[in-house]
């Protein structure tokens, strides 16, 4: 884990690899940074964090499962549904990805969403896993959410996440495990903004075989929701983000200004809101 982690710290100087993609794979763009994450000496574990409702995250984050593709290494791949989605999404991605299939998917209980986690971005997401399967069939995709007790989150939540995600290692041992969450799941440290704080999912996993990336906050959109006080009722749109840090190259860097993380990607511009999929097709 120390030498991946060194390697990241060179990432800044890096040359993204030029080998050309393997046919079937020509839909990923290059990630500059994600090759410092392969290797005999890489993790068991990639977890990134984002920010849902997003349309660059959850591309950024498929360029990363296209690059463990493109070498050949088996893949496990987290997505925030809960298990009772896994029938579902199995089924899409033994489909064809037509019209009929897209359709069915979207009447799935974790589609009628309103917020971020069933957006357009989400959707393309889970079509680019199920295009890369197609040429690269040792990949598996997992739900691994898990109910919670109050609004929001809670430990046993993060807990029954953590178990997902560690039965899948152990069910396929060899298998690199990346997963997409929202950024408070995936920091190796605590839920420290609720009282009292409690493990955050990521600091349930093996420290030392786990990787933690957040990403830059580079200002623009995204669809979230909020509730409204009269009448009680959800209120859903995009929603203008400031700007936190400076604007980078697309890719991923190392070290992060969030506690809890080992490195940080960059969606190389600002964000766009991505709207719910379901009203969108």
């Amino acid at each position: 884990m120390k030498t991946l982690l060194m390697s990241l710290l060179a990432v800044a100087t890096a040359s993204p690899p030029t080998d050309a993609p393997p046919s079937g794979l020509e839909i990923c763009t290059p990630l500059p940074g994600a090759e410092h994450l392969l290797g005999e000496e890489g993790p068991d574990f990639i977890i990134v964090g984002e920010a849902h409702g997003t349309a660059e995250l959850p591309g950024a984050f498929a360029d990363l499962v296209c690059a463990f593709a493109k070498k050949g290494a088996p893949l496990t791949v987290g997505l925030e549904f809960l298990p009772a989605e896994q029938a579902a999404i199995d089924a899409y991605l033994g489909s064809q990805g037509d019209q009929a299939a897209r359709s069915k998917l979207l009447t799935s209980p974790a589609w009628a969403l309103h917020d971020g986690r069933s957006s357009k971005a989400i959707f393309a997401l889970v079509e680019t896993l199920r295009r890369i399967r197609v040429v690269h069939p040792d990949i598996r995709v997992i739900a691994f959410d898990h109910p919670s007790e109050q609004g929001g989150t809670s430990a046993a939540r993060e807990k029954g996440m953590a178990d997902l995600l560690l039965a899948a290692k152990q069910a396929r041992p060899d298998a690199t495990m990346l997963a997409l969450t929202g950024v408070g799941h995936a920091g190796k440290s605590e839920w420290t903004s609720l009282g009292p704080p409690f493990p955050a999912m990521a600091q349930l996993l093996p420290a030392d075989r786990t990787v933690t990336l957040a990403f830059d906050v580079t200002g623009g959109e995204i669809w979230a929701c909020r509730q409204t006080a009269k009448p009680p009722q959800e209120e859903c749109g995009a929603r203008a983000v400031p700007a936190r840090t400076p604007q980078r190259p697309r890719g991923i860097h190392p070290g992060s200004a969030r506690k809890g993380f080992d490195a940080t990607i960059s969606v190389g511009g600002s964000f766009s809101a991505s709207p719910p999929a379901r009203d969108h097709f």
